[in-house]
């Protein structure tokens, strides 16, 4: 059973890496021409929890609004919570993981992945019982706080797109910062 789901999470995070969607899907285009004053928007508007981020992303303008979550096999890595946004900016695909981890409360799994990202800016999901690691490093993002992971794939060399690529995961990072 183990197995089933380290396969399943593998499919679907390589499906999201690549940005596949299935044939006629419309991806939410984000305008970045809408962007609000930052300053105006603070964290502590927001519930600290998953739901709260995700309205927070959205109320700077780095998740669209209409943008549906696809929830995550997120217990597999160890998370209390797991969503993926698939949308569109500056013409490129944008695949967003965010995922919810309880750092009072957490297992084997979610201490290793964690601890991972913290030292290397990325994890693996692996078989513990054969030790093989089948699958490759996902670059990851850990907030201040150590309770949000974000995995932030745009393929795009558009500057705009680097740079808001950088301001997302300094938002995730500071999101009710300790």
């Amino acid at each position: 059973m183990k197995k089933q789901w380290i396969m399943a999470l593998g499919v679907l995070t390589a499906a999201s890496l690549t940005g596949c969607m299935s044939s006629g899907q419309q991806l939410e285009k984000l305008s970045t021409a809408e962007a609000p004053d930052k300053a105006s928007v603070k964290s502590s508007d927001y519930k600290n929890d998953l739901e709260g981020l995700e309205k927070y992303l959205t109320a700077l303008n780095y998740l669209p609004e209409k943008a549906e979550a696809t929830e995550m096999l997120y217990k597999v890595i160890g998370a209390k919570d797991g969503d993926r946004y698939n949308f569109r900016v500056n013409n490129a695909t944008v695949v967003v993981e965010l995922y919810e981890y309880d750092p009072d409360a957490l297992g084997d799994e979610g201490k290793r992945v964690l601890n991972e990202v913290k030292e290397q800016g990325e994890f693996r999901v692996f078989d513990k019982d054969s030790q093989i690691d089948e699958n490759p490093a996902y670059p990851a993002t850990l907030s201040n706080n150590g309770k949000y992971l974000v995995l932030y794939t745009d393929s795009s060399s558009d500057l705009d797109n680097i740079q808001r690529k950088a301001d997302f995961e300094i938002a995730v990072k500071e999101f009710y910062q300790s």
